[in-house]
This record gives structure tokens, C-alpha cells and sequence, in this order.
């Protein structure tokens, strides 16, 4: 994992720098393997409230133009945002990565060990 964030051409990262490191030390978030995206596990307790929260996110990232990799299954979403022009972190991700942090908790999400999973109930 990269030590540090890689920011885009034009980002100032003195500015945006301690925002990324909040989402990172405080709010669960990871960087990508090349250190130019971040990205973070929603969990939740059913399929049904895991695809809510990604319509909650496509239906944002859709009024903002800026687009995440998200990957739903029965109890989780994986959510990576990063800038592809110019590449890097932007206050783009920033801004829609706390977008995402707001829908979890509207939504409901719980603790990794809480979300639904395949297979019969206990």
C-alpha cells in the first residue's frame, strides 16, 4: 500500500491533504494499490438496503458527473473513487467519499460481522 496519497495535477494537496487523511484515520477508508483512489466496505443487514445505498451513491455521483467502481453483494457494497482525468485524488472523491459516509448511515449500514450473507439462516 502506497504511503502517502497521490493527488492530481491542479489539486492542492496542503489543502485537501488532511481531508483525505480524515477519511483514512477516522472514517474507514483505504488507499488504492497505486495510492490515486480510496475506497471502503459498506455493510448491511439485507440485498435489499446494500443496492438502496449504491442507487443512493450512482443517483449523486450522476448530479456531480464523477462516477465510483462499486461492487454490490448480499450484505456489502465496495465503493473506489479516484479522478481518471486528470488522474489522482481529487476534492471530487473527497467530497462524494463523505456523500457515501452520510448514505451508510441513512441507510443503515452495520459493522462487517452484522451484514447478510449467502446461504440458509442460523
Amino acid at each position: 500500500m502506497p504511503a502517502a496519497p497521490r493527488f492530481a495535477e491542479g489539486e492542492d494537496a496542503v489543502h485537501l491533504g488532511p481531508d483525505v487523511q480524515s477519511l483514512l484515520q477516522q472514517q474507514g477508508w483505504a488507499l488504492d494499490a497505486d495510492g490515486m483512489g480510496i475506497t471502503k466496505t459498506f455493510h448491511f443487514k439485507t440485498y435489499f438496503k446494500a443496492v438502496s445505498f449504491l442507487n443512493l451513491i450512482a443517483s449523486e455521483s450522476a448530479t456531480k458527473k464523477h462516477h465510483p467502481t462499486m461492487t454490490v453483494r448480499i450484505g456489502s457494497v465496495d465503493v473506489h473513487w479516484t479522478t481518471h482525468r486528470p488522474r489522482g485524488l481529487t476534492i471530487k472523491d473527497v467530497t462524494l467519499a463523505r456523500h457515501c459516509d452520510q448514505g451508510a448511515v441513512l441507510m443503515g449500514a452495520v459493522e462487517s460481522g452484522e451484514g447478510a450473507k449467502c446461504g440458509p439462516k442460523p
